[in-house]
C-alpha cells in the first residue's frame, strides 16, 4: 500500500541524472581521444591520417576496455560495501581494481612497443597509412599507462557519490584535448604527432584533477593491505567487470574483423566510410555504456531499500532515453550523410551514393545493437538472466559479421545488407525473449525481484523547502500512522524526528534544490523513516545527533550518488502488528 498523491522521488531523480552524465562523460574519455584526432587529421593532414587514426582506435578501445573489465565492477561492489559500512573491504577492492588495471595497461603498451611495426602494418595493409600509425601509436602508449588511472578513479569517485567531480575532471580533459589538436597540428604543424601529444597531455589533465580527491584523504576508498581474500576479490572484480563490458568487447572485435573484410572488398573507399561509421560509434556509444552503469547503480540501492516504483520509473526513463537517442542518430545518418562527411572533410573525396548506402545499413546495425545492449545488460542481467545476456550480446556481433562474409561473397555492395540481415532480427528476438519470458510487451521485462519486496505500509513524498506542500503532508502522515494504529508517542517521537532533520537538511542544502525527498515505512516490527537531499555532505552522527536525539532505536547515515541518506527506525512495541499490507 501506497499513500501519495504529492510529487515523490525527486533526489532519486536528480541523482540518476548526475550519475548519468558522469557515467557517460567517463566512457566517452578513452573514445574521445581518438574521434578527436580523427577529425582533426582528416580535415588537417589528409585521408591516410585519418585512416591510420581510425585503425588504431580499436586498439585504444581494447586498453580502455581491458582496465575498465578491471575497474567497473569492482567500483560497483565497492560501492555496494560502503552502502553497508564495510570500509575495510571496499578500500580492498579499490586496491585490487586499481594494481590489477594498471598492470593490464603496462603489460599491453609493452607489448605493443616491441611489435610496433607489425601491427601498423597489420592495421592498415598499407605502407603509407603504417608510417602514419607507427607514429601515432609509439606517442599514444603514454597514454595507455594514462588510461588506468583515469578509469579506475573516475568510475570509485562516481560510484562513490561524487559524479560531479568526475564530470569536471572529464570535460577538461576532453576541451583541452580539441584546444591542444587545434595548436600542435594546426599552429605548430606536428602533424599526426601532434594529435598524440594532445590526447597523451589531455588524460594528465583529468588525472591531476581527480586523483587529489584520492590523494586528500576525501574518499573513503584508498590503498589497503591486501589479505587472504585477494584471489576472490579479484575474480569477483573480473567477472562483473566483464558482464558490464560485454558488448564493449562484442563492438571493439566487430571493428577490428569488419575494417580488415571491408578493406579487401570494398577497398580504401569502403574502409574510408566504414571508418566514419566507427568514429560516429565512438562518440555516442558512451550513451550506452553510461545508461547501463548508472542504471544498474540506482536499481541496485533501489532494490536495497525496496522501492519498486522507483525501480520501474529508472527502468522506463532508460529504456525511453536509448531509444530516442539513438532511433533520432538513425535517421540522422539515413537522411543526412553529407553531414558526416563533411565533418570529416570527405566531401567530394568519396561517392555520396556510396555513402548513403553504408550509412544507413550501419545505422540500422547500431540502432539494433544499442537496443539489445541496454535491454540484455540492464534488464536480463539483473534479472539474473546472465547467460541470455551474454549469447544475445555475442550472437548480434558474431552474426552480423558472418552475414557481411557471406553476403560479400555475392556482392560488394551486397556487403553492407549484411549488418541489417544479421541485426534485425536479434532485436526482435531479444524482445521476443522478453515478452515470452514475462508475458509483457516487447518494450519492457519485468524484474523478477520486484515480487520479493518486504510487504509495509509506505507513504513518500518530496518536501517543498518553501513549505508549500507542508499542510497537506502533515495531513497524509496523520493518515499512515492511523493506517498503522502507530502509537501516540511514536508519532510525536517521528514528528521531532522528521522536523530536526529537515531543518539539518534546509542549513546544508545547494540553494537551486527545491525539495528534498522523505520516506515512512511500516514493516512486521518497525517503523522507519529515511531522508534523502543532495545538499553538503554532512552526517548528523557527527554532530551530536544520536537515535536518542529522538527517542529512536537505531540511526544510520550514507552518503551515495550525491545523496545524504538519513534512516532512524523505531521498534514497534509488542502489542502492535502490521494490519495492512501492500
Amino acid at each position: 500500500m501506497k499513500i501519495s498523491p504529492y510529487r515523490t522521488s525527486y533526489i532519486v531523480d536528480k541523482t540518476y541524472r548526475i550519475t548519468l552524465l558522469s557515467t557517460i562523460l567517463t566512457a566517452l574519455t578513452p573514445l574521445i581521444a581518438t574521434l578527436v584526432d580523427g577529425l582533426f587529421c582528416s580535415n588537417m593532414l589528409g585521408r591516410d591520417a585519418f585512416v591510420a587514426v581510425s585503425t588504431t582506435l580499436p586498439v585504444v578501445n581494447a586498453v580502455g576496455i581491458l582496465t575498465l573489465i578491471c575497474c567497473r565492477g569492482g567500483a560497483a561492489l565497492a560501492a555496494g560495501r560502503l552502502v553497508k559500512g564495510d570500509m575495510d573491504k571496499a578500500q580492498r577492492i579499490f586496491t585490487v581494481s586499481l594494481i590489477t588495471s594498471v598492470l593490464v595497461a603496462i603489460l599491453v603498451a609493452l607489448t605493443l612497443w616491441i611489435n610496433i611495426d607489425a601491427v601498423a602494418l597489420a592495421l592498415t595493409g598499407r605502407p603509407e597509412c603504417a608510417t602514419y600509425v607507427r607514429e601515432y601509436m609509439g606517442i599514444i602508449l603514454l597514454y595507455f599507462i594514462i588510461i588506468p588511472f583515469n578509469n579506475t578513479f573516475n568510475d570509485f569517485a562516481t560510484n562513490e557519490g561524487y559524479p560531479q567531480l568526475t564530470t569536471r575532471a572529464v570535460m577538461a580533459g576532453c576541451s583541452a584535448n580539441v584546444v591542444l589538436d587545434l595548436l600542435f597540428i594546426g599552429v605548430f604543424h606536428m602533424g599526426i604527432s601532434g594529435a598524440a601529444w594532445g590526447t597523451v597531455v589531455s588524460g594528465f589533465i583529468n588525472l591531476c584533477l581527480i586523483m587529489p580527491y584520492f590523494l586528500s584523504g576525501k574518499s573513503q576508498c584508498r590503498l589497503a593491505k591486501l589479505k587472504g581474500d585477494t584471489w576472490s576479490i579479484l575474480w569477483n572484480n573480473l567477472k562483473h567487470g566483464f558482464g558490464f563490458n560485454v558488448f564493449y568487447i562484442v563492438v571493439n572485435a566487430f571493428m577490428l574483423l569488419g575494417s580488415a573484410l571491408v578493406l579487401r572488398v570494398a577497398g580504401i573507399e569502403g574502409l574510408t566510410l566504414f571508418d566514419v561509421c566507427m568514429q560516429i560509434q565512438s562518440a555516442t556509444f558512451s550513451v550506452v555504456v553510461g545508461v547501463c552503469i548508472a542504471s544498474i547503480s540506482h536499481v541496485t540501492y533501489l532494490r536495497v531499500v525496496g522501492d519498486s516504483q522507483g525501480l520501474q520509473r529508472i527502468m522506463d526513463s532508460t529504456r525511453n532515453l536509448v531509444l530516442w537517442f539513438y532511433g533520432l542518430l538513425a535517421l540522422l545518418m539515413i537522411l543526412v550523410p553529407q553531414f558526416f562527411l563533411w565533418c570529416f572533410g570527405l566531401t567530394g573525396v568519396v561517392d555520396v551514393a556510396m555513402a548513403r548506402k553504408v550509412f544507413t545499413c550501419y545505422a540500422i546495425y547500431y540502432f539494433c545493437f544499442c537496443m539489445v545492449s541496454v535491454y540484455v545488460t540492464v534488464v536480463l542481467q539483473l534479472a539474473g538472466h546472465v547467460g541470455a545476456k551474454i549469447v544475445l550480446v555475442f550472437s548480434m556481433g558474431i552474426i552480423t559479421y558472418l552475414c557481411m562474409l557471406g553476403l560479400s561473397w555475392i556482392d560488394s555492395d551486397a556487403m553492407w545488407m549484411g549488418m541489417i540481415v544479421g541485426s534485425v532480427p536479434l532485436l526482435v528476438a531479444s524482445l521476443a525473449f522478453g515478452y515470452w519470458q514475462y508475458r509483457k510487451h516487447p518494450g519492457y521485462t519485468k524484474f523478477t525481484l520486484i515480487d520479493r519486496f518486504p510487504k509495509y505500509i509506505r507513504l513518500d513524498y518530496s518536501l517543498d523547502y518553501e513549505h508549500r506542500n507542508i499542510e497537506g503532508i502533515k495531513r497524509d502522515f496523520r493518515t499512515f500512522a492511523d493506517t498503522c494504529e502507530m502509537p501516540e508517542e511514536i508519532y510525536k517521537k517521528v514528528s521531532q524526528a522528521g522536523s530536526m532533520l529537515y531543518h539539518i537538511a534546509q542549513e546544508h542544502r545547494y540553494q537551486r534544490l527545491k525539495y528534498l525527498d522523505v520516506c515512512f515505512v511500516e514493516m512486521d516490527d518497525c517503523f522507519s523513516m529515511t531522508f534523502k537531499d543532495c545538499g553538503q555532505p554532512f552526517s548528523p552522527l557527527t554532530h551530536g545527533i544520536s537515535a536518542q536525539s529522538f527517542g529512536a532505536d537505531t540511526i544510520s547515515y550514507r552518503y551515495m550518488f550525491s545523496m545524504n541518506v538519513t534512516t532512524v527506525t523505531w521498534n514497534k512495541p509488542q502489542s502492535v502488528s502490521l494490519t495492512d499490507e501492500g
